[in-house]
């Protein structure tokens, strides 16, 4: 039998009754479970290239002499790092476009592309930043 919950920090939200009573059978008896992450979120080399790509973006950004200051605040000179560019470049996008909160609960097919292509085409027309391909197998020698 395969069950299906969500761990929050209160405990385990099991989704179905079913599972529940299953459980009330079973106390004190030895059992097992098989867990496993939900399919369809982004895979961990997924993961490895969008932070390889947003500190692609941010080198990029301070090479081309685009510091937070010229982009996002005009009163303080503050570098672009990965973590940066995430948060007030890549998240602000994903937001608007997927409505997901954290880059965790992009899916694999298609997010990911997606919110590259707008953000990459948003600093090209606006600050003249060069396209970067988005971190894959195929452009490793980048």
């Amino acid at each position: 039998m395969l069950f299906y919950f969500k761990p929050t920090a209160a405990g385990i939200d099991w989704e179905t009754q079913a599972a529940i009573e299953w459980l009330d059978k079973n106390i004190g008896k030895k059992c097992w479970a098989d867990l496993g992450r939900e399919t369809g979120v982004r895979s961990n080399e997924q993961n490895n290239a969008l932070h390889l790509g947003l500190s692609m973006i941010a080198k990029s950004l301070n090479d081309a002499g685009l510091d937070m200051k010229k982009v996002l605040k005009p009163e303080v000179d503050i570098p672009w790092t990965t973590d940066s560019v995430k948060e007030y470049l890549w998240r602000p996008v994903q937001k608007v476009m997927t409505g997901k909160k954290s880059t965790t609960e992009l899916n694999k097919t298609n997010e990911i592309d997606e919110v590259w292509e707008v953000l990459m085409r948003h600093l090209g027309e606006k600050h003249e930043l060069e396209f970067i391909p988005f971190p894959s197998k195929m452009n490793q020698n980048v």
